[in-house]
């Protein structure tokens, strides 16, 4: 007894049996829908492939295939010019192409051959014959060294002409997406980036801070940290292969309560990877930038496929067309060359239908696609075929044939009658048939404008509507509803700001409170002109953060210590902060005593002491020098302010800036974008800093005055950003560990000469995760 499981027509056809398995893929198949003879199963109404059997479902052979070729007027001895149409289609010259020449590698015999550009090209023969020596061995090894700077050797040639009508090279094969449980259809084309992006968009996010790191199941931050996110626990079993079990943490969930608790239409970031294709489309429907991606991994087949679904459970036809749908989303250059090898391999007929659509797409866009291939239906519908043999091993190695379907099948008729004289093309004598039997039709034309009409909403705009509650009532969000950066309702007592804000509102000086922000509430004096006199900040857990700004000498610290007499943190022992270090710190700024003070409950802060260093602090500000400037005699970046940093002067002497000017509002806006709560500073000669509102020192500094270029200074952690992250970028940049924060730090350093530097596809991420890498090692 022989079982098989295959897809092949005529090892169908050949059956004693057919169990017909559907009525589709996935979650929507599992049953048999038919099972017989292969007359049964083709006469059957419930059977998916009975169809294809009996030719009611078929893929037509193009009537319009694409010419690819330049067609010269010839003139002949007489000066009679012939007709463009009258000259046979192998002896045209091809206009742009890929010239393979004196290929010898393995069993090849020297030979030349020339791959149509814009073309889909089909290079078929018997299995042995030299296809994968001339295609992989040679000339995608040679492009991939060439385009690429690959490390392939490739195989023995003389040269190959064309390459410069060509930028790219990609390989498609069957090979898994990646050995991780974390590599999915969704990482993989770049979807999930923007759907973690969506739900940190979304109000809840904001009201707890979420950023997208809080959405990746790779990072810390918003995963279970019981199974690192992949949502189940390896079991190491000796002598025995590894067992994964169901993480019981998050079940299977991969995330935390909080992460799960922000749901898009009721769906949790969770939820949305257990989602297949199909579903997720229909759910981002209105979000073109997502449903893009999508769609085209639903046009390749794979609506079944969990968009979270692990890389190493998808077959090698599923990784296959995921690479391809990846391809498609991506903005194409039009001079992409890609290679196939017998890409229908364990495929049925109806996703070979989808398979050879999404391959003409390819082309449609002005990309050209070689495809080694033995398939009918791949080889019927192809633009140029390359038909090698005529046998295999040593007697393969040359080129039967080059030309059109149609031209090969009349090769092979004539060499049929040559009696020998010709070499015979096998692949000629099996098309015969099928291009005979049809049916024939003209093939539809991809227009890429289809997919970019898409009408919906940007992502950014998810939520805009939706007004903040510390925009609604602020005093109610900070006082009694603030949330911390890291999502959890914050411990520390509501009442003391609220108690501090009224005694200050009190006093006449001072501008209305604004309590607009997430995470700060902050007091002005009531000119335009004054400083800042209270910053409270308010997004730590167990904490809150209150910095005056008074006049210099107003307070001693050690005073303040004794006066006060707040515990350090190892001595609250009902709460999981620690430190020795005194909760009050005082420091010099701009001119300005700058006085910080952390507080957690009403009882510490609710003394006479307390209440008198307020009174103190708020005649620090309103006293002599209330609404006087910071110092007498300001220089000109302290009068300017931001202004000063996008004018040309301040230059070292008889030198001009070498780059434009406006790429510092550029760069700004889009640190903005990122994250609101940064505090920019630019109370300084030649350079901004910007910082997070609870960190001491600045996360980025730009050096404003330096003529070369604009100087760009982010400190993080050491490893998140390396050279590979930077590949390809219009601008010089250096990575350094090397930085006044000691080990476990580093330092990039970026010189920026114009804006459209700054529109590079990555340059924003790369900032973003460099900013939640920062603000995760400071625990902010």
């Amino acid at each position: 007894t022989l079982i098989v499981v295959e897809h092949d027509r005529e090892v169908i056809n050949n059956s004693d049996a057919v169990i017909d398995f559907g009525p589709r893929a996935g979650v929507d198949g599992g049953k048999i829908v038919a099972s017989g003879t292969v007359q049964e199963i083709s006469s059957s109404r419930d059977s998916v492939t009975g169809p294809w059997l009996s030719g009611a479902m078929a893929i037509p052979v193009p009537t319009n295939r694409r010419p690819g070729l330049a067609v010269p007027e010839v003139v002949d001895a007489k000066g009679k010019k012939t007709a463009a149409t009258a000259i046979p289609v192998e002896q045209r010259a091809i206009a742009d192409s890929l010239r393979v020449i004196g290929a010898r590698h393995n069993n090849l015999k020297g030979i030349n051959a020339e791959f149509p550009l814009g073309t889909l090209t089909a290079v078929t023969g018997p299995s042995g014959c030299g296809k994968s020596s001339l295609v992989n061995d040679i000339l995608f090894a040679t492009l991939a060294r060439r385009l690429h700077l690959s490390g392939m050797n490739a195989g023995a040639h003389r040269r190959i002409d064309g390459i410069e009508h060509v930028n790219k090279v990609i390989r498609v094969d069957q090979a898994p997406l990646g050995n991780s449980p974390s590599s999915n259809p969704a990482t993989y084309t770049g979807a999930f980036d923007l759907i973690r992006q969506l739900f940190s968009e979304l109000p809840e996010s904001k009201v707890r801070g979420f950023t997208p790191r809080q959405f990746s199941f790779n990072v810390a931050g918003g995963r279970c940290e019981a199974c690192s996110g992949n949502g189940k626990k390896c079991i190491e079993m000796h002598f025995l292969p590894d067992v994964w079990i169901q993480c019981e943490a998050c079940n299977g969930k991969r995330y935390t309560e909080e992460t799960l608790g922000v749901q898009f239409h009721g769906n949790s970031i969770s939820d949305v990877l257990d989602m297949p294709c199909g579903q997720a489309l229909h759910l981002f429907k209105n979000l073109p930038a997502i449903r893009r991606i999508l769609q085209t991994l639903c046009d390749v087949g794979l609506d079944y496929v969990r968009i979270g679904q692990s890389a190493p459970t998808l077959s090698g036809g599923e990784a296959q067309r995921v690479k391809l749908a990846a391809e498609l989303a991506r903005p194409d250059t039009g001079r992409t060359v890609y290679m196939l090898d017998e890409p229908t391999t364990g495929l049925h007929f109806s996703d070979l239908a989808k398979l050879l659509e999404v391959l003409q797409r390819l082309v449609d866009l002005g990309n050209t696609v070689i495809v080694i291939e033995h398939n009918m239906d791949i080889i019927k519908a192809a633009d140029w075929v390359i038909d090698m043999g005529p046998e295999a091993g040593q007697g393969g190695g040359q080129i039967v044939v080059a030309g059109t379907p149609e031209t090969v099948v009349d090769y092979a008729e004539r060499a049929a009658k040559s009696k020998g004289k010709l070499p015979r093309s096998w692949t000629g004598d099996a098309l015969a048939p099928v291009l005979k039997s049809g049916p024939h039709g003209e093939r539809p034309v991809w227009d890429p404008d289809d997919m970019n009409s898409i009408e919906g909403m940007d992502i950014k705009e998810i939520g805009a509507g939706s007004k903040m509650p510390w925009e609604a009532d602020g005093r109610v969000w900070h006082t009694k509803n603030a949330v911390s950066h890291t999502g959890e309702k914050v411990e520390w007592d509501g009442r003391i700001l609220d108690e501090v804000v009224t005694r200050i509102e009190q006093q006449e000086g001072f501008a209305p409170v604004n309590w607009a922000t997430r995470s700060i509430v902050e007091i002005h004096g009531k000119k335009a002109s004054e400083n800042w006199f209270l910053h409270a900040l308010t997004g730590d857990r167990w904490m809150l953060k209150l910095k005056f700004r008074i006049r210099r000498g107003t307070f001693r610290k050690h005073e303040l210590i004794e006066q006060l007499q707040f515990k350090t943190a190892n001595e609250m022992e009902h709460i999981p902060v620690y430190g020795n270090d005194a909760r009050i710190k005082t420091s010099m700024q701009r001119g300005w005593q700058e006085v910080e003070l952390k507080v957690h409950s009403w009882d510490e802060i609710d003394t006479p002491e307390f209440w008198g260093f307020i009174d103190r602090a708020i005649e620090g500000f309103l006293g002599p020098t209330a609404g006087k400037a910071v110092i007498p005699q300001l220089e000109p970046w302290q009068k300017l302010g931001k202004i000063w940093h996008t004018v040309p002067q301040g230059f070292p002497e008889g030198k001009t800036p070498a780059w434009e000017l406006r790429t510092v509002m550029e760069l700004l806006s889009m640190v903005r974008d990122m994250d609101g709560n940064l505090i920019i500073d630019w109370n300084h000669q030649k350079e901004i800093r910007i910082s997070l509102p609870d960190v001491a020192h600045p996360w980025m500094r730009i050096s404003t005055k330096e003529p070369e270029a604009l100087q760009v200074s982010m400190v993080g952690p050491a490893g998140e950003i390396t050279n590979k992250d930077f590949r390809g970028f219009a601008c010089e940049f250096l990575i350094s560990e090397k930085t006044e924060l000691g080990e476990g730090h580093a330092e990039i350093r970026i010189s920026l000469m114009t804006p459209e530097q700054l529109q590079a596809a990555k340059f924003q991420s790369i900032m973003t995760r460099h900013l939640d890498s920062f603000r995760a090692q400071e625990k902010v």
